[in-house]
């Protein structure tokens, strides 16, 4: 029998949780210069966020928005949760922040929509969204005038919840996205390495930039909603500069994401479920 003391074995694990953060602020320069395009939208996008809901003494409000600000709090605070995953490395953490985002956000902009809207989540018994995600995007779709049942309305809705099953892909870790984690930790002809490690791989940045590209629009989305209920709907006003922010951020958000519009990514919803049930109408 081994008689040696278990506790003075070494293993590569000691010491892995302090690395760990080193390993963190290397990867930060690397995403830094990945993400570089992004960081003026994110910036102008939750900027733009913080000044929305005290424009509302200078607006004519056309309904009340406290229940909105609740969720739209919750962007925020999420927007920023993807940002500081995304530059640590962890996309795929990112992306489950990014598909809460997707909720709140659609959940301000339906609770600026009409009174009825408000009362029912008001009085939903177990205090939860009183709409599922896919009903949402329905309302979201519908209040922008699309007609129901129509070739718009339906691509409209459809394409609007396809980010989200997307993400949720990602959160619920579909086998496309736990094999693609795995890039992170490979060792030349040897496979991967079991551990926690930030993803700087070039493999990684579309999926980084499609998080990024969702979480700015639902974001830019749920702020102009925010706006439109406290009076603002022809204009959007440039106290403290919002407007210029508002709008900048749109502009370049895209123009940080055009590059990759058109790239391969391993993640996709081609063969999941809602592609099956909800195609495209042609």
């Amino acid at each position: 029998m081994n008689n040696r003391a278990k506790t003075n074995e070494t293993t590569a694990a000691d010491g892995a949780w302090e690395r760990l953060e080193g390993l963190e602020s290397v990867a930060n320069a690397t995403i830094s210069r990945q993400l570089f395009k992004f960081e003026a939208p994110f910036r102008d996008t939750y900027e733009a966020g913080v000044i929305v809901p005290v424009l509302r003494a200078k607006g004519q409000a056309i309904i009340d928005v406290r229940c909105a600000a609740l969720f739209f709090k919750r962007v925020l605070n999420d927007l920023r949760g993807v940002w500081v995953l995304l530059h640590k490395g962890y996309t795929s953490q990112a992306a489950s922040v990014a598909a809460s985002l997707y909720e709140s956000a659609l959940a301000t902009i339906c609770l600026t929509q009409s009174k009825e809207n408000i009362c029912a989540f008001q009085v939903e018994p177990h205090g939860e969204i009183p709409w599922s995600p896919i009903e949402m995007a329905k309302m979201v779709v519908l209040a922008e005038g699309k007609t129901p049942q129509s070739k718009d309305y339906e691509n409209g809705w459809r394409s609007l919840y396809a980010h989200y099953v997307w993400l949720c892909q990602i959160k619920h870790a579909g086998q496309d996205s736990v094999i693609h984690d795995t890039i992170a930790s490979t060792l030349p002809a040897r496979g991967y390495v079991v551990m926690a490690i930030p993803n700087v791989k070039d493999e990684d940045i579309g999926v980084k930039a499609m998080v990024a590209i969702i979480s700015l629009h639902r974001t830019l989305e749920s702020i102009e909603a925010f706006a439109k209920a406290l009076g603002f709907g022809d204009k959007l006003p440039d106290d403290y500069q919002f407007a210029q922010r508002f709008h900048r951020a749109r502009e370049f958000a895209w123009k940080a994401f055009e590059p990759h519009l058109h790239e391969a990514k391993s993640i996709s919803i081609g063969r999941s479920w809602f592609v099956d049930k909800y195609p495209p109408i042609k």
